[in-house]
């Protein structure tokens, strides 16, 4: 017997060498070189949203925007020490801007970062969050906030441009009426949009005008409160769907139940706080609700300052 006892037929397949270094060439490889790195392709839709994801900037924008470069730090910097150190462009228009309007964008969000850096001050004075914080109470939990706030940046990038330029408005009206009569600050606001969302963003985390913040001390109030709350979710709801960029408990299986949680870890810890920081949101709560609601209604001042839970309700939305 020729082969091994052991031996299957077709047990060994026979390998096909090209090229080794005992055998010549025998044939030219016909294999493409690779390339280093992968490029993957993306449907314009796609592509037109391939950015950093920050809040309040205008994804919509041409991308000859997008390719705007400065030299400094990195865009991820809270605090810059100069307005050549501002990032990417904020919402301020829908069409193209000119040269000065550039300018002023990069000066806007300047402004807004310094001021979200001195309302944060403001809310922690001692450098350390008090139990009103709401960034989160376990390990990750921050983390999980920043990736939901960048969501919902791209989700609002999706709006409609009159529901923006609406939102824009209604904020640049609330600046009006907090600031008081003085003209600078009326400017300001008038021509710097993100200026003006930062700045009720960062007056509410200071001042704690906030449902979750200040909650009911009785039924009554609890019940107003959350009648406030639910006329105004079906105001900005009337057909019952989330519409995108306005649902605010998650985008993806599990994030409501999250929020919840969190929420109401948020009003178990408000009432951990001193009497004199609870006396203090409340009233806050109830005059900025006067000074945006009321309209100069008596009856309106009596239940607001009456019910602080239910201002921090209207401040809310």
């Amino acid at each position: 017997m020729d082969s091994p006892a052991f031996a299957v037929t077709g047990m060994f397949t026979p390998s096909k060498v090209a090229v080794s270094t005992f055998t010549p060439r025998t044939s030219p490889s016909t294999r493409r070189p690779t390339s280093a790195s992968v490029r993957m392709a993306v449907d314009p839709l796609q592509r037109k949203f391939q950015t950093l994801g920050k809040i309040n900037v205008d994804y919509s924008r041409p991308k000859k925007l997008a390719t705007y470069k400065r030299s400094g730090y990195s865009v991820e910097m809270d605090y810059p020490t100069s307005a050549a150190m501002a990032g990417h462009y904020s919402v301020s228009s829908c069409g193209k801007p000119g040269g000065a309007a550039k300018i002023l964008m990069k000066y806007d969000e300047y402004c807004a970062k310094g001021m979200m850096q001195t309302y944060k001050r403001s809310a922690v004075p001692f450098g350390t969050y008090t139990t009103k914080c709401a960034e989160g109470t376990v390990p990750q939990q921050a983390f999980d906030k920043r990736v939901f706030n960048r969501t919902n940046a791209f989700r609002q990038a999706q709006k409609p441009v009159n529901v923006r330029l609406r939102e824009q408005y209604e904020a640049r009206r609330a600046c009006f009426i907090l600031a008081n009569g003085c003209d600078r600050e009326e400017a300001q606001f008038k021509n710097m949009p993100m200026s003006a969302a930062t700045f009720l963003a960062g007056r509410a985390e200071a001042m704690g005008t906030c449902y979750r913040n200040v909650t009911p001390s009785t039924i009554a109030e609890d019940y107003m409160a959350d009648g406030v709350r639910a006329q105004l979710t079906q105001k900005a709801h009337p057909y019952g769907l989330y519409r995108v960029g306005v649902c605010e408990d998650g985008h993806a299986k599990g994030d409501a139940e999250e929020r919840r949680v969190a929420a109401l870890s948020a009003e178990y810890r408000s009432n951990q706080q001193s009497p004199a920081a609870v006396t203090g949101q409340q009233y806050e709560s109830a005059r900025t609700a006067r000074k945006l609601y009321a309209h100069d209604c008596h009856h309106e001042e009596e239940q607001i300052f009456q019910y602080p839970a239910v201002a921090a309700a209207m401040c809310r939305h």
